[in-house]
């Protein structure tokens, strides 16, 4: 993945040694559980999860300039999401931020950097972004960067043992270029 950098961080590879950076925010009680997945029970887990984002490639870790410390992952997936959009390329962008850091327009600075790249150099034709319905700061993000509601569904959280309201919205390379 090519390194993508903002005016306060810089979206990278994962590396191994990041598991110290990762694992703290990913223990935090409601960090996990609003993307799905249960909170980090211990550093071994981090890891092991850590060496999948690595392999498929498919995850930044999204770091703060100001201090080099890693503070949440945002994903750019290769999914088809709605047969709507026959023929197209479709990605979709899934993220997660340190409770530290919330509040603070990091996420939407790195997924409007993330938009940037997957319609410019990915060539992506639509992309897609959710979230829970009890998920406001989340919801905040995405319409911050310019998507629009598509549709509601439910999210069946397999790792949590429960579902959730969603909503999904999506944004085209014609409405990113029109913005």
């Amino acid at each position: 993945m090519e390194t993508l950098q903002t005016e306060r961080l810089i979206l990278r590879d994962w590396k191994l040694n990041d598991v110290d950076d990762f694992y703290e925010y990913a223990k935090v009680d409601g960090v996990g559980e609003m993307a799905g997945w249960p909170h980090h029970q211990s550093i071994d887990e981090s890891l092991r999860i850590l060496k999948s984002f690595i392999d498929k490639g498919e995850v930044y870790a999204v770091v703060l300039k100001e201090t080099n410390k890693v503070i949440g992952s945002l994903g750019i997936m290769n999914r088809s999401m709605d047969p709507d959009y026959p023929g197209k390329i479709h990605r979709e962008i899934g993220y997660v931020l340190s409770k530290d850091y919330w509040g603070h327009g990091l996420m939407s600075e790195a997924v409007k950097e993330a938009i940037k790249y997957t319609f410019e150099k990915q060539h992506a034709d639509v992309i897609w972004c959710g979230h829970f319905d009890i998920n406001d700061r989340s919801r905040r993000v995405v319409e911050k960067c310019g998507f629009r509601f598509y549709k509601k569904g439910i999210y069946e959280a397999k790792l949590l043992g429960k579902s959730f309201d969603e909503s999904c919205y999506l944004i085209t390379k014609e409405e990113y270029l029109n913005q």
